[in-house]
């Protein structure tokens, strides 16, 4: 049987499908978006946590520094002036590019005095405790300067060897760098850690990295003195540029670092911005985590950004066309499906009179109009039962529905056993034709109800469709009544 307004149920299928895409897709890109800001909240954290811990542990390393160089320094055990060796136009230990020990750290000073030998050998003692004790720290780029500038030591050897006191605005001011410091009894007593971090530098480039950076800062005070001072020996420093930082972001995230995530740290009295991730000029609608009074995390993950470049959102996205075309198929078939089932005549297949409606409302075409009636029927009915009648009705029906085209003409079961046969693009002479090959297909149908064989015949009018179906139907019912009345039938 033809597929009764298949474009109509086409477009139909089109939008619900593509609607009903555009709502799952959406809803799965929410889904994966709102897991993605999930795990960035978590990871910011995580990375807000690290940035406190890096600054505790520089504080701890500091007092422990200044306890270790006044105890040294008091009861002379800062070794002998033959460790320092020339370097260019200053003095070093371990501070030789071609003779580095990388278990060793690195000093620099400008004069071998006996400061910079109790520093080395207390910072020496601190550092190889912090390896003992942590054997897993990542701790790069950290090292100690003079108050004055005039020594330099550094934890890990290689941070010296670009370093010269000619060219280090640092060992030339380093006030300009560093903040004051407060009294030592009020700097360890003191609970708020983003007011001690105050003490970090301002955004400067690293000749280490070669890239914009800033230090965590903390004090070795000077502990010799019999009243509480602000008096230092030195700061200790940890630098944080862009590769620490990025480091330090992919730990936070367990290497996996969110897709469309832009993540800088902005200094809060500047303004100015350590871009990590992605270009920090889209940071609009930024969140921010504050890291001290100095710096905070500013974060944003916009949502197209992490569509375009998520490799979940992007396979949704990718998906979409196919499940565009599956809803499309199924909807359709289903639509197609209740469609066949509001017109179709259970007992024999064809359409029923609610397809005349359809077919005037939507002017779908036809050009001829055959009526048949069935001769006898009520015979058939009143002698073997309406269960052989309606098996009579079946036989009749796939004989019409066997002789025309399924998907250009309509066969109608009209009536109780008056069907309806429209045809496409046929004229009269065929339309006879047609009727006179379903009539003898239907003559020559072996029916045999309760074993006795029955001859099956019908009557038929034709008519053309020139002004209205139901008038076509009036003129092809006026001839199959005369047909019948040749026969000698009764309606």
């Amino acid at each position: 049987m033809r597929i009764i307004q298949d474009s109509l149920r086409k477009k139909q299928s089109l939008l619900a499908s593509a609607a009903i895409t555009c709502l799952l897709v959406c809803i799965a890109l929410f889904f994966l978006y709102q897991r993605a800001l999930s795990q960035v909240s978590e990871g910011v954290n995580t990375l807000q946590n690290q940035m406190m811990t890096i600054f505790n542990d520089n504080e701890l390393m500091a007092e422990a520094a200044g306890v270790r160089y006044q105890q040294i320094s008091r009861h002379e055990l800062c070794g002998d002036a033959d460790i320092f060796h020339p370097r260019d136009t200053a003095w070093g230990i371990n501070a030789d590019p071609d003779t580095l020990a990388p278990d060793r750290g690195a000093l620099v000073t400008r004069t071998p005095e006996y400061s910079a030998r109790c520093i080395y050998v207390a910072a020496e003692y601190i550092r190889a405790k912090v390896k003992a004790l942590n054997p897993d720290l990542h701790d790069i780029h950290r090292y100690i300067i003079a108050n004055d500038g005039r020594w330099f030591y550094w934890f890990n050897p290689a941070d010296s060897i670009p370093f010269s006191f000619s060219t280090s605005q640092m060992a030339r001011d380093p006030q300009r760098f560093f903040s004051e410091p407060e009294m030592f009894y009020d700097r360890v007593l003191q609970k708020g850690m983003r007011k001690k971090s105050l003490s970090s530098t301002r955004l400067y480039a690293d000749k280490i990295t070669g890239d914009r950076a800033y230090s965590v800062v903390s004090y070795i005070y000077d502990l010799s003195e019999g009243e509480p001072s602000n008096h230092i020996i030195g700061y200790l420093a940890y630098d944080l540029s862009r590769p620490e930082l990025e480091y330090m972001l992919r730990e936070a995230f367990n290497g996996k670092v969110p897709e469309g995530l832009i993540l800088g740290y902005e200094s809060r009295q500047s303004g100015e911005v350590l871009c990590i991730v992605n270009n920090c000029r889209w940071l609009d609608d930024a969140h921010s985590h504050p890291v001290s009074r100095r710096y905070e995390i500013k974060y944003a993950l916009p949502s197209w950004l992490f569509i375009s470049q998520d490799r979940n959102a992007l396979g949704v996205l990718a998906l979409a066309p196919v499940l565009l075309i599956l809803l499309f198929m199924l909807i359709r078939y289903h639509l197609n499906q209740a469609d066949l089932r509001f017109y179709r005549d259970p007992l024999t297949g064809c359409f029923t009179r609610n397809i005349f409606t359809l077919i005037q409302q939507r002017s779908l075409p036809f050009m001829t109009v055959i009526l048949f009636d069935c001769n006898k029927f009520k015979a058939i009915n009143d002698s073997y039962g309406h269960q052989a009648g309606d098996r009579a009705l079946q036989a009749i029906a796939d004989c019409m529905l066997n002789d025309v085209r399924a998907n250009d003409d309509w066969v109608i079961r009209s009536g109780g056993d008056e069907f309806v046969v429209l045809l496409s693009d046929t004229d009269i002479a065929h339309a006879h034709m047609v009727a006179q090959r379903i009539a003898a297909s239907i003559a020559v149908y072996p029916f045999s109800p309760q074993g006795h064989p029955v001859p099956l015949s019908v009557s038929w009018g034709v008519a053309p469709c020139l002004d209205s179906l139901d008038a076509a139907i009036q003129q092809a019912d006026a001839q199959m009544y005369q047909m019948k009345k040749r026969r000698g039938e009764r309606r």
